[in-house]
């Protein structure tokens, strides 16, 4: 239960208004909270189309877990075709079970027509493409496959890299009951071929910061094959060194998706892009 004073300068259906106050909150919980009248006003109920009037002090009985998100979208470029937002850490992309949280959700609440057209791991921030119309998105996701989007992260791993630079192939096997991979370096049964390009940008006595280059898409990619690499990402428990994690207290992992470069052909829907680079700054909880 929450109790709140309705900051808005008119009048607003009650559900429009809960959309623009609590962006985060999941459609699926959303239409449950209207349908149960779970918002009263002095006690009293109130219907999805009731009007919310400037300062009225509402109860909303929601899980707080839905309305501690009210941040505004971190929107980094927008146009009539595409938005490129930074996603912070804890959220999935897309909706991952029924009535949990996304970025897609909040995005959706605002813009309707919008499709995630890639994804990042629940706990990487970083920038996310979204496509506003169908011709957008059937170029941005054959982009994406075919590796035309060039697509760079910045992390601190435990350790310092044996080289200063170094593009890395091997092989990634991933085990979808136990959500995880790993990482081989021959061609073991059933695993796909990947790719890392990584920089080390600085370093002190215990960690790195690395510039990371996603040649190829595979999921947990850049985590596990640095772990592999004997350079665990900070704060990653799945893949890296927990005591280590613990002894520091880095509780999120310190991987952000900081940089995206364009490329598309004349005489396309995108075009106007061709070339174009839009980053974002890191939030890393440890300082170098």
């Amino acid at each position: 239960m929450r109790e709140i004073q309705a900051n808005i300068d008119r009048p607003m259906a009650l559900q429009n208004y809960l959309r623009r106050t609590f962006p985060s909150i999941p459609p699926a919980i959303l239409r449950k909270a209207l349908e149960n009248r779970d918002v009263r006003r002095r006690g009293t109920r109130l219907y999805p189309d009731e009007l919310v009037y400037p300062d009225d002090e509402l109860t909303l009985y929601i899980d707080d877990r839905y309305l501690d998100d009210d941040e505004p979208l971190d929107i980094v470029y927008e146009d009539k075709n595409l938005l490129l937002l930074n996603k912070k850490q804890g959220i999935a992309v897309v909706e991952e079970r029924k009535g949990a949280p996304s970025l897609a959700a909040r995005v959706q609440a605002l813009y309707p027509e919008a499709v995630a057209c890639h994804r990042l791991d629940y706990n990487t921030g970083g920038l996310v493409v979204f496509s506003r119309t169908n011709a957008a998105r059937e170029q941005l996701e054959a982009a994406f496959r075919e590796r035309t989007v060039r697509k760079f992260y910045r992390c601190l791993v435990w350790g310092k890299p044996e080289t200063g630079a170094a593009r890395v192939r091997a092989y990634l096997k991933k085990d979808a009951q136990a959500a995880r991979v790993t990482i081989y370096d021959w061609a073991a049964p059933g695993a796909q071929p990947i790719e890392t390009a990584y920089a080390m940008l600085d370093s002190c006595l215990e960690y790195s910061l690395l510039e990371v280059e996603l040649v190829t898409g595979r999921t947990h990619q850049i985590r596990a094959h640095l772990a592999h690499l004997g350079m665990p990402i900070c704060g990653d428990d799945r893949y890296g060194d927990r005591e280590k994690n613990k002894q520091w207290k880095v509780t999120k992992q310190q991987l952000f998706a900081t940089r995206i470069e364009f490329s598309f052909p004349r005489g396309t829907a995108l075009a106007y892009l061709d070339k174009r680079k839009f980053s974002v700054k890191p939030k890393f909880s440890l300082k170098l």
